[in-house]
């Protein structure tokens, strides 16, 4: 038996569905990530599994225990919310400590809990300070120790590093798994970023319009996505669709944009299908000149972004489509003018291909996705 059981859970407001029968589970110490954009009901879901909103279907278990329709003060979860909510007319350690205090925890072994965790999300010094003398990323240490100190059954956090700049967020997600790591504790973490879930968790579960379109393991996810939209919402993509053909007895994917490309081995496909491939930009080669590759096509360079760690190619295909190129390492920026003619290719297991809507047939998977 898992340790969170969420159970088709469906809620709505009034005439608007947020969430629709989304299902899936936590293992204990497991760290899942509801990741979608806005608007998927992602936060809407956190809500119903803290009490803070009553499914309008569903069940939600947490240790076996049926919690659907408890209060969130009879569920022992931790919860930290995006903006942290921390009194500013209370010290760091009041902040922590206010849990305990509506538990009737005696003062003395307050201090003494509220000490502890602030050790160990590493803040000591901190506990008789003003939550308005801190930087954001100890701010949102001290909302994650104000939502441990009490031992609770289940952590949920809710976009906690949105608020936060680039280096510190990305500081703080190996600080944030280190602590959850430490504590063994079951969380349950929304986000709209990939890397940020990707980084983090062990399972992730993919919201989309309210429903689950996908969940598991980063890289299965990654590498195998189940749909379009999967295969567009993560990573960096471009989407060329077309019809099967067979013009030498192989299946070959002829795409609208002019692009034909051999196909995957593991997809089973037949003359007329219509597929598409998405094209991971990490996953593409540009060169100046033909190299013989398998499934390469001229495009032309439209500009050159150079971000340091990498560099994308906008590049531009006969019929106007563009499709990006990411290499990382790149240095050599300078000799790819706008207008250039170059060579991208991509190896046939390298795409990652999906059926368009409405086609009952399913395709096979091995770096591949069905839709």
């Amino acid at each position: 038996m898992s340790y969170v059981e969420v159970e088709n859970i469906t809620k709505r407001f009034g005439d608007v569905t947020a969430v629709d029968d989304v299902s899936f589970t936590a293992e204990k110490g497991e760290f899942v990530s509801l990741l979608g954009p806005s608007g998927c009901g992602k936060t809407t879901t956190l809500r119903m599994i803290a009490g803070l909103e009553m499914p309008t279907e569903g069940t939600i278990r947490i240790d076996g225990d049926d919690v659907t329709d408890r209060p969130p003060y009879e569920r022992e979860i931790g919860m930290v919310f995006q903006h942290y909510a921390l009194f500013p007319h209370k010290t760091v350690g009041e902040n922590i400590g206010f849990p305990l205090k509506m538990r009737g925890v005696p003062e003395a072994e307050r201090r003494e809990r509220v000490a502890d965790v602030l050790e160990r999300v590493r803040l000591p010094e901190v506990m008789d300070r003003s939550p308005e003398d801190l930087s954001g990323g100890q701010q949102q240490r001290v909302a994650l120790a104000r939502a441990l100190v009490f031992e609770p059954d289940v952590l949920l956090m809710d976009e906690p590093l949105s608020a936060l700049d680039r280096v510190l967020r990305e500081q703080m997600r190996v600080e944030v798994e280190r602590i959850q790591r430490e504590f063994g504790i079951t969380t349950i973490y929304v986000t709209h970023d990939q890397a940020e879930a990707f980084a983090m968790s062990d399972r992730v579960a993919v919201l989309d319009d309210g429903r689950l379109s996908q969940q598991g393991r980063p890289l299965d996810i990654y590498e195998s996505p189940d749909s379009e939209f999967v295969a567009n919402f993560i990573g960096q993509s471009s989407q060329l669709s077309g019809a099967v053909g067979t013009p030498d007895g192989t299946p070959v994917l002829e795409t609208d944009a002019g692009v034909t490309f051999e196909l995957p081995q593991s997809v089973a496909a037949t003359t007329g299908d219509r597929l598409s491939v998405f094209l991971r930009a990490e996953k593409l080669d540009v060169s100046r000149e033909p190299t013989g590759a398998a499934n390469e096509f001229p495009a032309e360079i439209a500009t050159t972004n150079y971000l340091g760690e990498k560099t994308q190619f906008f590049c531009r295909l006969e019929d106007g489509t563009e499709l990006i190129v990411a290499k990382h390492g790149f240095t050599d920026v300078e000799s790819f003018e706008p207008g250039d003619t170059v060579y991208v290719s991509v190896p046939p297991e390298n795409l990652v291909v999906a059926r368009d809507p409405g086609t009952d047939q399913q395709s096979g998977t091995a770096g591949e996705s069905t839709a």
